[in-house]
């Protein structure tokens, strides 16, 4: 079956890409044998991860797996339990201080790493400022601290101001106090040793943890720990940055592992122009027209139990927190106001009743006082009539 993977990056200085999570993807598929057709993410409108591995036969059909442990699994290229904590180890020691390089030194993003992963003019240039901001967000992170270490972004940028108005002709506003004599380095001396001092920190760190990694280099089969470290070290080792603290103190220090590097770039990468080639994605359309398929609601669709549950209260809450806010605001007034009409119909409904009431009496009365005087009279004048004769 033909698979397709999405990767960020484009090629350059002999790598597919200098984006370590996506080479370590195209490793893992070279190690396997398995050939996939390399992917442009779609940045429009992008929801789906990157890098992820899909089926593919001329389009993008089902989602295989969206991590590098998902894919790593696909793959059936498993790790034993030392392989594992050598794994873990570089994930999350090895590959913080890559990630500095790459995203923390102003001068690094803004000359190779922007350049290289927005080089295509499908991808937004927003996305290396992005993946930037995400890096970031890990770096400051209390049990790491890595960000802005041998290189602040406040610093050049005050450094980038004051070049744009040297050229300009534009003297700075200057506090009267900064003019005044005292003790100690200028302030941009000051900036630059504090740079250096950070760096001497950084090499320091990343020393410790590269003679550890060195030790399980492998110098025989191929494994994925291998294509884990090759895809850590060769952006470093393969590119020319401008400030090289780590890629120098690796070359100097450590050759084994830029031995390492370069056999394993040969292995992989001896017969494998796939890895270099870029198509658009084009997601696989629908075996039936669209007005059979029996589409699914989002709605429905299987959500963490949190983010389905808090769904569910805003939306209620959304619903009924505006009515008493009309009633309280007064927005909305509710009164109970009696119909004159039907007020005057209730009167006319009564008033026939008491007629009724009227007539049953003068019934009575008129059965009474005539009918009764009547006959009581005829008997009496034909007794009297009878008694005389």
């Amino acid at each position: 079956m033909a698979v397709a993977v999405t990767v960020w990056g484009v090629p350059k200085d002999g790598l597919p890409t200098i984006e370590p999570t996506s080479l370590y993807v195209l490793a893992l598929l070279q190690l396997a044998q398995k050939q996939a057709t390399v992917l442009t993410p779609p940045t429009l409108i992008h929801t789906e991860a990157v890098p992820a591995l899909y089926t593919f036969d001329g389009h993008v059909g089902e989602v295989l797996a969206t991590t590098p442990t998902d894919i790593r699994s696909y793959l059936h290229t498993g790790l034993d339990a030392s392989a594992y904590a050598v794994h873990a180890a570089l994930d999350d020691m090895l590959s913080d201080l890559v990630l500095h390089t790459l995203f923390s030194l102003p001068l690094n993003f803004q000359k190779v790493t922007c350049q290289a992963l927005s080089q295509r003019t499908t991808i937004p240039s927003s996305l290396p400022r992005r993946m930037r901001a995400a890096v970031r967000a890990r770096l400051e992170s209390p049990h790491i601290r890595l960000w802005g270490m041998g290189g602040s972004w406040d610093r050049e940028e005050r450094r980038e101001a004051q070049r744009w108005q040297t050229s300009a002709g534009l003297t700075e506003a200057r506090d009267p106090l900064t003019s005044l004599p005292r003790q100690g380095f200028h302030s941009s001396l000051t900036s630059d040793m504090r740079e250096e001092w950070e760096r001497s920190r950084l090499a320091t760190r990343a020393r410790r943890v590269l003679s550890a990694v060195a030790k399980h280099a492998s110098t025989h089969t191929a494994t994925p720990v291998d294509a884990r470290l090759y895809s850590l070290l060769a952006p470093l080792l393969y590119v020319e940055w401008p400030v090289d603290t780590l890629p120098a103190l690796i070359r100097h220090e450590f050759p084994g592992l830029v031995e390492h590097t370069h056999r394993m770039h040969r292995l992989l990468w001896h017969d494998a122009p796939w890895a270099w080639e870029r198509r658009p994605f084009h997601v696989m359309p629908a075996s039936t027209p669209w007005w059979r398929t029996s589409k699914t609601p989002r709605s429905d669709a299987t959500l963490p139990p949190t983010l389905r549950y808090g769904r569910l209260l805003w939306s209620a809450l959304a619903i009924l927190v505006p009515i008493p806010w009309l009633l309280l605001t007064g927005m909305i007034a509710i009164e109970t106001v009696e119909d004159e009409d039907e007020a005057e119909e209730d009167e006319d409904v009564d008033e026939p009743e008491e007629v009724d009431a009227v007539g049953e009496d003068l019934d009575v009365g008129e059965d009474l006082d005539v009918g009764e005087d009547l006959d009581v009279g005829e008997d009496l004048d034909g007794e009297d009539l009878d008694e005389g004769s």
